[in-house]
């Protein structure tokens, strides 16, 4: 409100990333019936995905062994920063079995290994490398404030060090494990019901952390290890995740006008990284870099208990249907009306308190990929409230601020958000004009109950709505269509 930035930072960029890469990929794979019954599929695929590298070898890479910026191609350091990975083989197992006189009941299996495929994505990191991206920092100085103004001023007297970016050398391919067991019963000719167990292992998950991170202290200065540079973050594939899951689901196949599908899932998602940027209830960055087994926790996207429905019903009135079927033009109205739904439940998803992205408590200065938001409070009681409303979602009263110069003990993703109900339905009335000549009205209404979905509270210690429920997503929304088929 006074025009007084507390911190200002630009960046100019002088790199057009003519990224270069290939990709080869095979795979074999075969069906073996063992039993009349039953079925076993095998394969395995390879896949080799190079690392991108800039057509011009136009970028800088930061060497840990002579803490200096090299460029890519020269001394040792591979055109893309790291090594390539060769070794993708990924094998795929797949069972089916029709159990019982009647086949109505299938057991299925299957398990696989799979790749991240984004080769570009870890390449773009080559470009974040002063000279071709010079990022500078500032703030207010005796005698020399901040102004909106002039927010990033011409003449500033301290010239803080750069940042610097590096790759792990022997940086590996993200890898996906899926399996699941499931068994499916047929009920008359058009139900199924199928239970399953669904499971996933991720490994060498693409992450970063700041291995120029100096330990927290509450002197000044607290100086970094490699005093050169200030944070120097670290690309590497050392993250991992795992996901269990017991799933339901009921389908029925259009009969008597109806089909719908119904399915629920009770998981559980645990990672030490959900993204490699920032998302929504976490930084996805380690708030302490040497200490990286403190960031397991729920996943960012972990969603307990989640329970959908979707239908489609043709409305047993009119001509050609038992109910009001010979009335003349009010049976020619009744007639062609069909109506659609999608019901969604499920609980929150989980998130973390942190301290306001300005306070740097700690004193171990922040990282460009963590966009400041890296530290925590201390757990000072228990943060659940047995009645949460808008104004106050969680017990604001259980954190505190760390001593200055420490990290707080506060985990990862300890609370839950919101959760999230929606109902969309729409009626819909068809009309034969002529022979290939159709008429369609809609009417389609999202949030039927305008029930509001709440978005994340407020989850930063120091602000002044610490706590509270700013924001809900969409509410009831009506829209009419007519259409014309031909």
């Amino acid at each position: 409100m006074l025009g007084f930035p507390f911190l200002s930072g630009g960046a100019h960029l002088d790199n057009p990333q003519h990224l270069r890469t290939e990709s080869t990929n095979f795979f074999i794979h075969d069906g073996y019936r063992i039993l009349p019954k039953l079925t076993l599929s095998l394969g395995v695929r390879y896949e080799y995905n190079s690392p991108p590298v800039d057509a011009e070898d136009r970028a800088n890479i930061y060497d840990p062994s002579s803490h200096s910026l090299i460029r890519v191609g020269t001394n040792g350091i591979p055109r893309s920063g790291y090594a390539s990975d060769k070794n993708n083989w990924g094998p795929r197992l797949g069972l089916a079995w029709a159990l019982g006189s009647k086949e109505t009941t299938v057991l299925r299996a299957g398990y696989g290994v799979y790749f991240d495929q984004s080769a570009l994505a870890p390449g773009e990191g080559l470009y974040f490398n002063a000279p071709y991206f010079d990022f500078k920092l500032y703030f207010p100085l005796p005698g020399l404030p901040l102004t909106l103004n002039n927010p990033f001023p011409s003449f500033f007297p301290l010239a803080l060090p750069g940042s610097a970016l590096a790759f792990q050398r022997d940086l590996r391919t993200a890898t996906m494990q899926h399996w699941n067991l499931n068994i499916q019963q047929q009920w008359g000719k058009s139900r199924i019901l199928e239970v399953a167990y669904v499971g996933s292992k991720g490994t060498k998950l693409l992450t970063a952390r700041d291995i120029n991170q100096p330990r927290p202290s509450p002197l000044q200065p607290n100086p970094r290890p490699v005093q050169q540079f200030d944070d120097i973050d670290l690309l590497e594939s050392r993250a991992n995740s795992s996901y269990n899951s017991l799933q339901f689901r009921f389908q029925q196949n259009y009969d008597f006008g109806l089909s719908f599908l119904s399915s629920y899932t009770w998981s559980k998602s645990l990672d030490d990284a959900s993204n490699f940027f920032s998302s929504a209830g976490d930084p996805n960055f380690p708030q302490d870099s040497l200490n990286v087994r403190a960031e397991r926790g729920r996943s960012n996207f972990d969603v307990r208990q989640r329970l959908s429905f979707s239908y489609s019903y043709d409305l047993p009135v009119g001509n050609g249907h038992v109910f009001l079927g010979n009335h003349g033009r009010l049976s020619s109205f009744l007639a062609g009306w069909q109506t659609y739904g999608i019901l969604t439940f499920q609980t929150g998803r989980p998130f973390t308190v942190a301290l306001l992205p300005e306070i740097d408590n700690s004193n171990t200065g922040r990282s460009i990929l963590g966009f400041g938001a890296n530290d925590r409070p201390n757990l000072a009681g228990d943060p659940q409230l047995d009645q949460r409303t808008p104004e106050q979602w969680f017990n604001t009263a259980a954190f505190a601020f760390p001593p200055r110069g420490s990290f707080g003990n506060s985990g990862r993703n300890i609370l839950d958000g919101p959760g999230y109900q929606n109902i969309n339905v729409s009626l819909l009335k068809n009309a034969v004009l002529k022979e290939g000549l159709n008429l369609q009205f809609r009417v389609e209404v999202f949030n039927l109950f305008n029930r509001p979905n709440f978005d994340l509270p407020d989850i930063f210690l120091g602000s002044p709505t610490f706590g509270r429920i700013l924001s809900a997503q969409s509410p009831r929304h009506l829209q009419f269509g007519l259409k014309l088929l031909f």
